[in-house]
């Protein structure tokens, strides 16, 4: 026998408080009675603070939940291992969508980890490098923690270079030896790298892209120390005018079997992806052993309910002194 809730173990001040209050109730009772000269029935009432005393201790048993092992058994978990391959380049700073793109795509990052389920999921930011910012993981609390923390000052240069963040996803599968190799680029898709298709290709990458902008685009905002000044130019002197690269997504998520989303400020089918991974056949993550247990709190709940009732309906005999 062992108890499954013993984070409740502090309600054992009720039975002492219960017992506390009707030793209280009882001296102040003897006086009254003793002011009245009428004389109890002292067995009576002492079976009736046992019963409810003893029926509070069921209870607070209950709640530890009491439980007997009754067998162990090994089950496969099943799942995807999906990175999410983050942009964060200064173009992602252009405010062609509200408040700009890295907000939103951070936004749509975070709804994305509220909807999926059993699937382990890592975070690589990506600009003119790449790293692993979170492993892949089940616990998608912690991702939202990460996502939190990405802007474009994570990554020096502010390029977009995909490929990095995709040669490093494609060497963390390998070293888990997965099947699938699932990605999700949200990006503004930056300028077309020509050996990304290939790579992507050749490694079997299934790509999903969200693309992240618009096609009118926008000039991007620089900023310096935390402060605005001014919009990057080019090295002709000229204000650039990012637009989103809705082609080069779509290529690469085409190409590997994969889909292209759109999101900006009158579009958001990013939310398809959530049902989309869900359609796609599991890959075996691991195998996890679990417990399964008889549970007893229904049968100390019910005694102990009714010692309460019992010890509360007990008839009282009261006689008067001559």
């Amino acid at each position: 026998m062992k108890f499954g809730n013993l984070e409740n173990i502090y309600y054992f001040i009720f039975p002492i408080l219960i017992l506390f209050l009707m030793i209280l109730g009882m001296k102040k009772r003897n006086s009254v009675l003793k002011i009245l000269r009428i004389e109890r029935d002292r067995k009576i009432y002492f079976i009736k603070i046992i019963s409810i005393i003893f029926g509070s201790i069921l209870i607070y048993v209950a709640l530890l939940s009491p439980q007997k092992l009754l067998k162990e058994k090994e089950i496969e978990v099943e799942g995807n291992n999906i990175y999410i391959l983050v942009d964060t380049s200064r173009s992602m700073l252009a405010e062609d969508v509200y408040p700009n793109r890295i907000e939103l795509g951070k936004r749509v990052i975070k709804k994305i980890l509220r909807g999926i389920k059993e699937d382990k999921i890592g975070i690589i930011p990506f600009s003119d490098s790449a790293y692993i910012q979170m492993p892949l993981t089940e616990d998608y609390s912690i991702g939202e923690n990460y996502v939190n923390s990405i802007d474009t000052n994570l990554i020096s240069g502010g390029g977009t270079k995909i490929i990095d963040a995709l040669k490093i996803a494609n060497n963390s599968f390998k070293e888990i030896n997965t099947e699938k190799k699932i990605v999700l680029i949200v990006s503004d898709g930056g300028e077309e790298e020509k050996d990304v298709a290939d790579f992507v290709k050749t490694n079997n990458i299934i790509v999903y892209s969200i693309g992240i902008g618009t096609a009118k685009g926008e000039v991007i905002p620089d900023y310096k120390n935390g402060k605005r000044n001014g919009f990057i130019k080019n090295n002709k002197g000229a204000i650039v005018v990012s637009k989103l690269n809705t082609s080069f997504l779509k290529k690469l998520s085409n190409l590997s079997k994969g889909k292209y989303y759109e999101v900006n400020n009158l579009n958001d089918n990013s939310k398809e992806f959530v049902s989309d991974i869900k359609n796609i056949d599991k890959d075996k993550l691991s195998n996890e052993k679990i417990s399964i247990y008889q549970k007893y709190y229904q049968y100390f709940t019910l005694i102990g309910i009714i010692f309460i009732l019992f010890g509360y309906f007990f008839n009282r005999r009261l006689s008067y002194e001559e």
